[in-house]
C-alpha cells in the first residue's frame, strides 16, 4: 500500500492510497483539474480511482467531488449520519453513487476501510484506517477532542496522518481572528492543536507506529517548522527522540507530501 497527501491545510485537502489493484482517494478538497493533474504524476488516471472516501462535508474536503463524480462516474462513500447533508451539498445527477457506511468495517477490492467518528461541528465527521496485506494505515483530522476512542482506533497504523492544526498561542494573537472564530476552534468540536497532536504521537509509540504526518495545518495560525518543532520538542521532553523512535514529518499545504510505502 501507497499513500501520500495531494493537498493538505485548511484551503484544502485530499489523499491518495494505492496498490497495484485498488485506488481510492480520501476527500477531494481541491479542484477537479488539480486532483487529476496530481494523479497523472503517478501515471494513474481519473477512471482508475475506485472510490472517493469523505470524513465530512466542509468544502476545503469535498470542494472537486461532485466535478469529478460528473465527469468520471466514480463512487462516493460517506457515513450515513452524514448522508442527507451531504447528498444536498454534493447535488449529484446520479444519486446512486452516493453509497453510505456505517461504523461496520467495509471493503473495496482487498482493502479493509475502518470509519470512526471524530468530534467536529458537523453532523458527521470520521477518520479512516486501512487495511491492505496485513499494513494499517489512519488517517485522523478534524478533531477538536482526542479521545480514547480515536487513539486506539489509529494504534497498530505503521503511518498516520495526524492533525496539527494551530498554536494556541499564536491563534490566540491573531488579530484578524474574531473571538467567535477562536473559541469554535479551540473548542471540543474545533481543530487539534500541535501541543495535543503531541500528545496523540506519544500514546501511539510502543503500538507500531514508525511514521507520522502531521497534516492540516493552518496557514494563518501554524507553520511547517512551529508544528514540527512543538511536536519533536515535546517528545524529546518526555524520553522519546524523533526519527529515531518515530519519524515525523509534516504535509506540504499545496503541493504532493512524499510517498510511503508501507510493506
Amino acid at each position: 500500500m501507497r499513500v501520500c497527501t495531494l493537498a493538505s491545510s485548511s484551503k484544502g485537502n485530499c489523499i491518495l492510497v494505492y496498490t497495484d489493484n485498488e485506488k481510492i482517494l480520501i476527500d477531494m478538497g481541491i479542484t477537479m483539474r488539480e486532483t487529476v493533474e496530481k494523479l497523472a504524476k503517478f501515471g494513474i488516471e481519473p477512471t482508475d480511482i475506485d472510490a472517493i472516501l469523505l470524513t465530512h462535508e466542509h468544502s476545503d474536503h469535498i470542494k472537486g467531488v461532485q466535478t469529478f463524480v460528473k465527469r468520471y462516474g466514480t463512487s462516493v462513500y460517506c457515513h450515513s449520519l452524514a448522508y442527507d447533508s451531504m447528498k444536498i451539498k454534493l447535488d449529484l445527477f446520479d444519486e446512486t453513487k452516493l453509497h453510505k457506511f456505517t461504523d461496520a468495517p467495509f471493503v473495496i477490492g482487498n482493502m479493509e476501510v475502518q470509519a470512526f467518528s471524530v468530534s467536529h461541528d458537523v453532523p458527521k465527521c470520521v477518520g479512516f484506517s486501512i487495511i491492505s496485506d496485513g499494513k494499517k494505515f489512519s488517517i485522523a483530522t478534524d478533531i477538536g477532542l482526542m479521545t480514547k476512542e480515536v487513539v486506539d482506533h489509529l494504534r497498530g497504523s505503521k503511518l498516520v496522518i495526524l492533525e496539527a492544526n494551530h498554536d494556541e498561542k499564536r491563534l490566540m494573537q491573531n488579530p484578524r481572528y474574531p473571538a467567535h472564530l477562536k473559541k469554535r476552534i479551540l473548542g471540543d468540536h474545533g481543530h487539534l492543536s500541535n501541543i495535543n497532536c503531541a500528545r496523540t504521537i506519544h500514546a501511539l509509540i510502543g503500538y507500531g507506529t514508525k511514521q507520522v504526518m502531521l497534516a492540516h495545518l493552518s496557514e494563518e495560525n501554524n507553520t511547517p517548522e512551529l508544528a514540527y518543532c512543538t511536536v519533536v520538542d515535546y517528545l524529546q521532553s518526555v524520553g522519546i527522540e524523533a526519527n529515531k523512535d518515530i519519524n515525523i514529518c509534516v504535509a506540504p499545504p499545496s503541493t504532493i507530501s512524499p510517498l510511503f510505502y508501507l510493506k
